[in-house]
């Protein structure tokens, strides 16, 4: 029986960048990535700076590094907007002379972490991009990457079959009183749904753990304002991670996160559902539940 094969699909180009002119030593500081036509799963065309401030500060001291990292941040924001106004990343360039764009390549993966890491991989001396990527996402960002990309393509699913569907994603809710505003990944009925990913790595696990508490005191929030009637407080996770091909280490942090967070959850009174795609996500959200 065949292997089956990871659902994102992936152009990237490499940027490479000489830290200390006139060496010709030359690091992978940025990846730009856009998502190829066979790809199965949702991708957002965007150059990721690669080298954290912590390596380069180790590589270039204290204030040179963290010079060269606004610099790289500065760098990769500026192609990520040239992506996003639709330039093809062929016709990509950097903002800066001192950066050479390294050819176009495939890369294929379960998730965005793992693709990135798969092509980082493959044009750096560094091991994993887990130890070396920048967070794509500020840190008070409701999502994780691949909660982002999971809820675009299931927006897509849902607008595709009706326009109006659009209005069941991002929905806010306030009240009259003190309480600050809440905002619901999915809301239709009484269903009110927030999404997380579950971890491939150590530090995805501690992102997922801060996004899923955060969202499930959210359901909190929005329960007590609604009054409790014909609520239906639900956890979604993401279970790519544990797709056929995740690797032992994988699957323990996806396992041991989902066990830990499934507690909290049920604790709190939870409905939770899995769905390892969108697709599988858009088939049982469309299901009832029992409230």
């Amino acid at each position: 029986m065949a292997a089956a094969r990871a659902p994102l699909v992936a152009r990237y180009r490499p940027v490479l960048w000489e830290p200390l002119p006139g060496t010709g030593e030359k690091l992978l500081a940025l990846l730009a990535v856009q998502a190829h036509e066979t790809t199965a799963l949702a991708l957002t065309a965007a150059t990721h700076s690669i080298i954290s401030a912590r390596r380069l500060r180790q590589l270039l001291g204290a204030q040179r590094g963290n010079s060269a990292h606004g610099v790289l941040r500065e760098c990769a924001d500026y192609m990520t907007q040239r992506q996003q106004a639709g330039l093809p990343i062929d016709e990509l360039r950097p903002l800066f002379k001192s950066f050479e764009m390294g050819p176009v390549m495939v890369a294929r993966g379960w998730s965005v972490d793992q693709l990135l890491d798969a092509a980082v991989r493959s044009v750096s001396v560094f091991g994993s991009a887990d130890e070396i990527i920048e967070e794509s996402e500020p840190a008070n960002a409701r999502h994780s990457v691949r909660t982002g990309e999971f809820l675009t393509l299931l927006r897509r699913i849902f607008v595709g079959a009706d326009q109006a569907n659009a209005s069941r994603f991002e929905v806010p809710l306030s009240s009259s009183g003190e309480a600050p505003e809440v905002v619901i990944d999915y809301a239709n009925g009484p269903l009110a749904v927030q999404v997380t990913s579950l971890p491939s790595t150590r530090r995805q696990a501690q992102r997922t753990d801060q996004e899923a508490k955060s969202k499930m005191l959210e359901l909190d929030m929005a329960r007590d304002h609604m009054g409790g009637n014909n609520f239906a407080g639900t956890l979604l996770f993401n279970t790519d991670a544990l797709a056929e091909g995740a690797s032992a280490e994988a699957r323990e942090h996806a396992l041991a996160a989902r066990d830990q967070l499934s507690r909290v959850a049920r604790y709190r009174g939870l409905h939770i559902l899995e769905a390892p795609t969108p697709s599988a996500a858009a088939r049982l959200l469309e299901q009832p539940l029992p409230i």
